[in-house]
């Protein structure tokens, strides 16, 4: 079964929701027009993603802004849309990736393995998530998720697809173009390792990660690197390699790819207690 996909890279301006959401419109307009049944957007699109801010006041419940303009979007337009936010759910904070289906449905992925600061903001998830579409099954993984083997492991042969949405940093200096001392220059992973996947799991992955510079900060090495985001998203076909490829720049990646539904093994489904809450009190826009 062909689907027709696309991959968001955008930069994001920090804490400027307006901005960003009128940026991501453009090229989810785009995308539609460009036939996308699947459209994948960055971590945190629309805060951005830095160490220093505050999250808390930008976070959303199922009834925040952002999430209320994913879901009449992929309403409005018959599209499937994946994307990054800070979820809220009472006094706890997720870094999240929303999946909002055209019948007004809303499942939330909260990424497991946090990172550096990360772990000083969030509150890390602890289930994969498999939605049942009309092409299959898919998992999501957000940014470092898709490091860990583990993640892999639970989701082979039960998903059809996967989607990766990250905010996956260069750790080179963005002016001498040095790598970090200690960390080393991580950007070409992130685009390797969606087709590692693809080709190990034989299904496609849709990858989209934020662009543009951003101020990494290393907590305890008292140190902060002039960084970037990598860039790099990608499209890969499964086994049959990778159709599209971003480079540093702001891109928007529009490619087919093939889906073999599985047979067999029954797939399982986990949503965040606040998104399923929407769910059910059908909160969903009309």
């Amino acid at each position: 079964m062909k689907l027709t996909t696309a991959a968001v890279q955008m930069p994001s301006d920090l804490l400027d929701l307006s901005a960003n959401l009128q940026r991501a419109d453009g090229l989810l307009r785009r995308a539609r027009d460009a036939g996308a049944e699947l459209v994948v957007l960055p971590e945190l699109f629309n805060t951005g993603y830095s160490l220093c801010p505050d999250f808390g006041p930008h976070s959303e419940t199922p009834e925040g802004p952002t999430l209320s303009y994913l879901r009449n979007r992929a309403r409005r337009w018959k599209m499937h849309i994946a994307a990054g936010y800070v979820e809220r759910e009472g006094r706890h904070l997720y870094d999240s990736l929303a999946f909002c289906t055209p019948d007004g449905g809303l499942h939330v992925y909260r990424k497991r393995n946090l990172v550096f600061w990360e772990r000083f903001r969030f509150y890390p998830g602890h289930r994969p998530l498999v939605v049942e579409t009309p092409w299959g099954r898919i998992g999501f993984a957000v940014c470092a998720d898709m490091i860990y083997r583990k993640v892999w492991k639970e989701y082979r042969d039960r998903i059809d697809l996967a989607v990766v949405s990250a905010a996956w940093p260069e750790f080179s200096d963005r002016v001498t173009g040095r790598a970090h001392w200690l960390l080393g220059r991580v950007g070409p992973m992130c685009s390797d390792i969606p087709a590692r996947v693809a080709d190990d799991l034989g299904i496609p992955v849709v990858f989209a990660n934020q662009c543009g510079e951003t101020n990494t900060r290393i907590p305890l090495l008292h140190t902060t690197i002039r960084d970037r985001f990598a860039g790099l998203s990608s499209i890969c076909d499964g086994r049959h390699g990778v159709s599209r490829k971003a480079g540093v720049d702001p891109d928007l990646l529009i490619a087919p790819v093939t889906v073999h539904p599985k047979r067999g093994m029954k797939s399982w489904h986990f949503t965040s207690p606040s998104a399923l809450a929407a769910a059910s009190s059908g909160s969903a826009l009309s």
